[in-house]
């Protein structure tokens, strides 16, 4: 006999937040000094942070170790570096996953702007804050070689539906993911306009912008993420026009 799914609200000002002079934080799940041994993670998915970081500052280098580490960016722009090498600048619309496996220090700064010719670096002459999600998944190979990706996924697709933006298993996703069973699904959708989230053994909603209506969970507004446990094709309707982050676990 199938049985409901359960479902779990959790409202943007229950969350945990660190806040300094230059970032405010808000997580999803226990983080840093913040723990609650009920709320360790959702399965596979162990950070989801919400990050506003001022212009000209950021992370300076700071190691990981075994996690597929995905960014997404809401608004302004990040920098990425790393001890691999390896530098970019994450925007809106641009997925990046970092795979840490047995090592890496990276920092993210809010140190770019935008001109006519593209991105530029230069934290004396940003004036715009980033304001970014980030998640960490547990990968299914520990200590692997670290890894890096990042690929752009084009506005038309966001607004006609979800979009496979990183996964261990969908062979449309923009980026690869060393986590099999796990999917992150975006899309942004419109004032009045329908969607049905993806059905998974778990499944976690969070609202990056906006308002939805969600079948049997209410308005879910921003910065607002529902939980749900148990196979559920559940209906959803834009309140206002959103941006929606939906994580399908195995």
């Amino acid at each position: 006999m199938r049985q409901d799914p359960r479902l779990q609200v959790l409202r943007s000002g229950e969350r945990f937040r660190t806040s300094t002079s230059w970032v405010s934080s808000r997580h999803s799940f226990s983080f840093g000094a913040h723990y609650d041994p009920a709320n360790v993670g959702f399965g596979p998915l162990l950070v989801h942070n919400e990050e506003q970081v001022a212009a000209g500052t950021g992370f300076d280098l700071h190691p990981h170790r075994d996690a597929e580490i995905v960014t997404w960016v809401l608004s302004g722009a990040l920098a990425h570096t790393d001890t691999e090498g390896r530098s970019g600048v994450v925007h809106p619309g641009l997925a990046q996953r970092m795979s840490a496996g047995r090592g890496i220090s990276h920092a993210e700064r809010a140190d770019a702007y935008r001109d006519a010719s593209g991105w530029r670096l230069d934290p004396d002459r940003v004036t715009e804050p980033v304001h970014f999600v980030q998640m960490w998944l547990r990968p299914d190979e520990p200590g692997r070689e670290p890894s890096y990706a990042q690929r752009l996924v084009a506005d038309a697709d966001l607004a006609a539906g979800w979009v496979p933006v990183a996964s261990g298993r969908h062979p449309d996703a923009a980026i690869d993911l060393g986590a099999e069973g796990s999917t992150l699904w975006v899309t942004r959708l419109g004032t009045g306009e329908r969607r049905v989230l993806p059905e998974a053994p778990r499944v976690h909603l969070f609202v990056a912008r906006g308002a939805v209506g969600v079948e049997g969970a209410g308005r879910l507004d921003s910065g607002d993420s529902l939980r749900v446990e148990g196979p559920a094709a559940l209906r959803l309707t834009g309140r206002r026009d959103s941006e929606l982050l939906v994580w399908e676990l195995r």
